[in-house]
């Protein structure tokens, strides 16, 4: 291979890299601190640096350190934070800014205002930080070519690997987590279900993730992020709405 040819193969692999990595030298995505839980309204979010113009915020959208909320008249925006645990339920008109593990009013909105605060298990939200959650493509945030979530069911025709022991004693223990978690959460409150959704999107337990979907369908009959959800579930082959 002469030297000509080893140079564009260099400039081609680089490319790929960058591609791959979603990102340049110099240039590095916020981490993601917390997940949308609960929503309602028109709920806008951006960045002083890297979005100054608003997007629309979607359930189920994963929260970045830095990023700004601005919840109108009548708006709910509920966070989960992974590290602290901490899950915060703010009423709009405020606007507020997302820290590494809690939220704080900014701007001109409601400079008092505080939200509804509830303590979930470190141990859990962390898990959920990691967790390949279906959601629908409209709920994920890029980081270049980088989605933060995907589908995780394999096409129905292929046959389901066998779990170890191992991890079906993960999913036990999941599973009375998230029962636990279920006794105490609201009546509305799907947060139980998507904890234990995520660990069960890990194994690809997808007939059981069915089952959970329709619980939380259930509890939130109206959210269309849930809907396209279960559509993805029940057809993992289709590409995502």
């Amino acid at each position: 291979m002469d030297h000509t040819l080893k140079g564009f193969m260099a400039i081609v692999a680089a490319f790929t890299l960058v591609f791959l990595l979603g990102t340049v030298p110099g240039q590095t995505a916020p981490a993601d601190v917390g997940l949308v839980t609960k929503l309602a309204g028109e709920v806008t979010y951006g960045t002083e640096e890297a979005q100054p113009k608003p997007g629309r915020v979607q359930a189920f959208m994963k929260v970045r350190q830095g990023d700004l909320f601005k919840l109108p008249q009548g708006a709910l925006l509920q966070v989960l934070f992974f590290a602290s645990g901490r899950q915060e339920t703010w009423k709009g008109p405020v606007t507020i800014k997302a820290g590494a593990g809690e939220c704080r009013a900014a701007g001109k909105g409601k400079p008092q205002a505080e939200p509804e605060v509830k303590m979930l298990p470190a141990k859990v939200t962390k898990r959920m930080s990691g967790s390949a959650l279906p959601v629908p493509e409209s709920s994920l945030r890029y980081s270049g070519a980088i989605r933060t979530m995907a589908p995780a069911c394999p096409p129905k025709a292929k046959p389901r690997a066998s779990l170890n022991k191992q991890a079906q004693a993960e999913l036990k223990e999941a599973e009375k987590i998230y029962q636990d978690l279920g006794k105490q959460a609201a009546p509305d409150d799907i947060t139980p279900e998507l904890y234990f959704l995520g660990v069960l999107a890990d194994y690809q337990q997808c007939p059981q993730m069915e089952k959970v979907i329709d619980t939380m369908l259930r509890k939130q009959p109206g959210n269309a992020a849930l809907k396209k959800m279960q559509g993805m579930i029940r057809s993992p082959s289709a590409p995502p709405e």
